[in-house]
């Protein structure tokens, strides 16, 4: 598109501002009427969205040259509005790429559950939540005590700090930065047949379990990796498919938390009771 326009030449910037802001209105607006409400915006897309969504009729219709049935359609979209009021649906999920062999946790929206590995640029899905692994809360069934210990979701059984109980995992935890961690003397045990520090075990289940404790995954595995995330598949059959993961991403950086895309050290053992 090389079209002028008051605020000069069309660039690549501003058609990518414009497919953005037909995502956000899941298509109402062509290509070319994107640009126009994004240049006439001064090149500002919280102004184009604001314009939009809060601007006379007649205004709009002035810059885009279409009727009011489509500013109607668009001011009704149940997405936009959740936009404008930061309530955009999203998770913090796991990833894993099996060829990097590298684990990151990410916030992302429910509806596209997809990251971008760093390392080779490949994009995946979501690992599922009965596949993820890493630091666990345990909430034993016997005594009600909560602890919190390296884990993978029914595959590792952990013996209760206060009666000894096997327990297995309630949740894995995603490694915020933030998250304040207890000091405690414990150190991680479990009875699974390749853990550092096993703990043994009549269970007869004892070499069905796992241990993912990072000293042990290394020495046992010889990797990070243990459910490798799908690739993900992109149909490009919407508009949806204009926004990538980097785009998606800065729809929600007012409430993004500061996410490790690692695993805990190997210097850290596990937390302890709760």
């Amino acid at each position: 598109m090389a079209e002028e326009s008051e605020g000069g030449r069309i660039s690549k910037e501003d058609i990518r501002e414009a497919r953005r802001l037909q995502e956000l209105f899941h298509g109402r607006f062509s290509q070319e009427e994107a640009v126009r409400l994004y240049t006439f915006c001064n090149r500002n897309l919280q102004e184009a969205i604001n314009f939009v969504f809060h601007g006379e009729p007649e205004d709009i219709r002035n810059v885009i040259g279409e009727g009011e049935w489509k500013i109607v359609a668009a001011r009704n979209n149940r997405d936009i509005n959740q936009v404008l009021k930061n309530e955009i649906p999203d998770q913090v999920r796991q990833f894993g790429c099996e060829s990097c062999d590298k684990v990151w946790w990410r916030r992302v929206p429910i509806r596209k559950m997809v990251s971008r590995c760093k390392s080779c640029k490949k994009k995946f899905d979501a690992i599922p939540r009965e596949d993820e692994w890493g630091l666990a809360k345990y909430i034993c069934s016997k005594c009600s005590n909560e602890f919190t210990g390296y884990g993978a979701m029914g595959r590792t059984m952990s013996p209760c700090y206060s009666c000894n109980n096997l327990c297995t995992p309630a949740e894995i935890l995603p490694p915020f930065t933030n998250r304040p961690r207890r000091k405690s003397w414990n150190v991680h045990s479990c009875i699974a047949h390749n853990c550092y520090n096993r703990t043994p075990s009549a269970d007869s289940d004892a070499m069905m379990n796992l241990c993912v404790h990072p000293k042990s995954m290394i020495k046992s595995l010889g990797r990070k990796v243990l459910n490798p995330s799908h690739l993900h598949v992109t149909t490009g059959s919407t508009v949806k498919t204009f926004l990538n993961q980097d785009d998606l991403e800065s729809l929600y950086e007012p409430t993004l938390d500061d996410i490790s895309e690692e695993l805990d050290d190997l210097s850290d053992d596990n937390a302890g009771n709760q």
